[in-house]
C-alpha cells in the first residue's frame, strides 16, 4: 500500500519517521452498523471506534483509478479522499481497496505508536 495525506499538523503534528496506526471505517459504531451522515456525539457513554484513536477526520471519495494496463486479477487501484480540503490518496491491490466508491463517506482514524 502507498499513502500520500494531508494531516492538520497544528492540531495533530507528525514528524518524519512517526509510524502510526491508520484505519479506514465507514462508521465509527463498534457494531458496525452505518451511520445517518451527521456528526451526532454519543452522550450517553457508548464507546465509539474513535476513543480508540488521537486523530479522526471524515471524508468523501471524490475518485477511484484504476490500472488499466494490468491483466490479472492483482491490479492497482487508486482512491482520492477530500477530508474538508485535506486529501489523501491511497494506493495499493484492488483486493484491499474493493469497498472503496466515488461519493462514499469514510471516516480516516490516526494513533502514533510508540516504538
Amino acid at each position: 500500500m502507498d499513502l500520500i495525506l494531508d494531516v492538520n499538523t497544528q492540531v495533530y503534528p507528525v514528524d518524519l519517521g512517526d509510524k502510526f496506526r491508520l484505519v479506514l471505517a465507514s462508521t465509527l459504531r463498534e457494531d458496525g452498523y452505518p451511520d445517518d451522515g451527521e456528526y451526532t456525539p454519543l452522550s450517553d457513554g457508548t464507546p465509539t471506534r474513535a476513543d480508540q484513536f488521537e486523530y479522526v477526520m471524515y471524508g468523501k471519495v471524490y475518485r477511484i483509478e484504476g490500472d488499466d494496463a494490468a491483466v490479472d486479477s492483482a491490479s492497482k487501484l487508486s482512491a482520492y479522499i477530500s477530508y474538508g480540503g485535506l486529501l489523501m490518496r491511497i494506493q495499493g491491490d484492488a483486493n484491499n481497496l474493493h469497498g472503496m466508491e466515488v461519493d462514499s463517506m469514510v471516516y480516516l482514524l490516526m494513533k502514533k505508536l510508540a516504538f
